[in-house]
């Protein structure tokens, strides 16, 4: 490929629209959805908007932004963690959500007396405030909150 025909593929590749919208919902393992979706609510206020119809052992939260959050029993007492070497340190347990909130203080708070494993609020400057938990499942998620609503 001559030089004037990649210049031409990447300006095609920059103007280009990806294919892919945004993430429409997400899906967690849970071990006891009843017994999840109180905690959900309790703690992360969210609202369960459906038991799906595949299924009593599924269900919808909605977050406040109105993206869906389904929570399905597992049968592997599985989370949706994994274990990586790139970014905290060697063998770092990743979570494999950041949710952004408008008041991370009371959310900390309010996980705080979930009694679940919550860590300290971290000021990462520019990027914002940001936590990690886990639910009663051992999910691990980052909690986010823009800079600008610090």
């Amino acid at each position: 490929m001559n030089e004037e025909s990649l210049k031409q593929k990447e300006q095609e590749i920059q103007e280009s629209k990806p294919l892919l919208k945004r993430v429409s919902h997400n899906y967690l393992p849970v071990t006891d959805l009843k017994r999840a979706l109180e905690w959900y609510a309790k703690y992360l206020g969210l609202k369960q908007v459906l038991t799906t119809g595949r299924s009593e052992y599924s269900s919808i939260l909605i977050l406040g932004n109105g993206q869906w959050l389904f929570l399905l029993e597992s049968k592997s007492n599985k989370n949706a963690n994994f274990v990586t070497d790139h970014w905290e340190g060697e063998d770092y347990e990743m979570f494999s959500l950041t949710f952004e909130t408008d008041d991370i203080i009371k959310l900390h708070d309010s996980l705080r007396k979930s009694g679940t494993h919550v860590e300290s609020i971290v000021d990462h400057d520019g990027c914002g405030l940001q936590f990690k938990f886990k639910d009663l499942d051992g999910n691990k998620f980052n909690v986010w909150q823009d800079p600008d609503k610090n």
